[in-house]
């Protein structure tokens, strides 16, 4: 019996002597900078790819990511100074094509022509709003010391002098063995591409919505345990639905948009139709069960009645295997938790109008009705060229239904896109002599800008 005791307390002392290993797993939060990023006066700045960004170095797990533009005392910089527009984190793992997107094969990039395949993971963005990665505790997104993170970026300058800072952001790790690992899953309504911007045109009933929706088929068993939108102005909603399901909604996330006296709305110039400063993040720590082969389906919907250029609907969500298959249209969970801004906010997307910018004699971006020119009649099917940053023909006129044509001579990248107008439209980024078209059937007075150079390209055109 004394043996037997023996041997009883000795495996007692090995159990409790195991236990401090996984009691002394690490939970902490590291923060990283990317820069100093120089930014040109009124410059709105882009990159499709920094190699170089760095990277936890780290065995485990990310459990939660913020992101913000500094200066180099770590300060957060106001975007009366610099606006960070979008940012898309990439993992590469050890090396290109280690990690395949989830939802994209390949990716087409801000020349609207280069195709490359998608040999990287986006598995963090955020926009104006400042979207984070949120996770229920004892989930994680796996990282490893060989990954490789890339970033995809624009920020916007909105003052005259050149300015510069840091993309910093900061990242919570743990390398508890029993963290779950999710998969991040990137869906977008225009997905695959670096500019994934669509045109609602306007010239609805007051109330009515626009939509646009993509679906795809579920890869594998899954259970999501969190997700988050980004739409731009104008949006209502973006919703992840299951069709097959009674069309049931899986997650909505809804924008909160700031109020009147918010600086969205009062930082000058103004180079685009503001964002919302919040979107809510749907988390549920028993998941949202799908089914391998299960369609998914996302939805987001604006305002129709007024027009707004260079719109996106996605929404990133994580979902861990499911460790059993579920049935197809299984139950939805009960502990699903809806995470809110508790800012001043409106509900819905105000009303806003893009004005045109240009600069007065001592360089300052002030507000102009028309850039400098002559108002010129032009026949249907006349052709605008752009060249060393300029529209040919600054202010046209055309008649009801006439086409009209741009031809990017440039070799760097412009677009055209409305300001303000009877209907939205905008082209892709373009250069090297490839063209766009459009066509005007509703007449009025139509303010356009390249988006990527705001204040240096703008034009009017008045059709009757």
């Amino acid at each position: 019996m004394p043996r037997l005791l023996t041997i009883v307390i000795a495996a007692a002392v090995a159990a409790l002597l195991a236990l401090p290993a996984a009691a002394s797993a690490k939970t902490f939060t590291k923060t990283f900078r990317y820069g100093p990023i120089t930014v040109a006066g009124y410059e709105v700045k882009q990159t499709e790819a920094d190699f170089d960004a760095p990277e936890p170095d780290f065995d485990g797990y990310v459990t939660g990511m913020s992101v913000d533009v500094v200066d180099k005392q770590g300060n957060q910089v106001p975007i009366s100074r610099l606006m960070l527009h979008h940012i898309v984190f990439h993992n590469f793992g050890p090396k290109l094509g280690a990690k395949r997107d989830q939802t994209c094969s390949r990716f087409t990039m801000l020349n609207s022509t280069t195709v490359i395949p998608a040999v990287s993971e986006r598995f963090y963005g955020a926009g104006e709003e400042r979207q984070k990665l949120v996770l229920p505790p004892g989930y994680g997104y796996r990282t490893t010391k060989q990954d490789n993170w890339t970033l995809t970026w624009m920020l916007m300058n909105h003052r005259a002098v050149t300015d510069s800072a840091y993309i910093q952001y900061k990242v919570t790790l743990t390398d508890d063995p029993a963290t779950t690992p999710v998969t991040p899953y990137w869906a977008d309504v225009e997905n695959c591409y670096t500019d994934p911007q669509f045109t609602v045109p306007g010239g609805g009933e007051p109330g009515s919505r626009f939509t646009k929706q993509v679906t795809w088929t579920a890869p594998r068993d899954m259970r999501i345990v969190a997700a988050g939108g980004h739409v731009h102005g104008g949006a209502y909603d973006v919703t992840l639905r299951q069709p097959q399901c009674q069309d049931r909604s899986l997650i909505t996330s809804v924008p909160a948009w700031g109020t009147a006296k918010h600086p969205f709305y009062n930082v000058k110039p103004v180079l685009h139709e503001p964002g919302p400063i919040f979107m809510t993040r749907t988390l549920s720590a028993s998941g949202f069960p799908v089914a391998k082969g299960e369609q998914l389906q996302l939805t987001t919907s604006y305002d129709a009645q007024l027009p707004h250029t260079r719109a996106m609907g996605i929404m990133v969500f994580y979902a861990a295997d499911a460790k059993e298959p579920p049935q197809p249209c299984s139950p939805l969970p009960t502990d699903v938790v809806t995470q809110r801004t508790t800012q001043p906010h409106r509900e819905s997307p105000p009303r806003f109008t893009v004005p045109l910018t240009g600069l007065n004699r001592k360089g300052q971006a002030i507000k102009i009705a028309a850039p400098p020119g002559t108002r010129v009649q032009a026949a249907d099917n006349a052709l605008v060229r752009i060249k060393d940053f300029q529209f040919s023909r600054t202010n046209l006129k055309l008649p009801v239904g006439a086409r009209l044509s741009w031809r990017f001579d440039d070799d760097q990248l412009h677009d055209v896109t409305l300001a303000s107008g009877p209907r939205g439209f905008a082209s892709t980024h373009l250069s090297n002599r490839r063209t766009f078209t459009q066509e005007f059937d509703t007449p009025g007075t139509y303010k356009v800008f390249c988006s990527l150079h705001p204040v240096r390209m703008t034009q009017t055109i008045e059709v009757g």
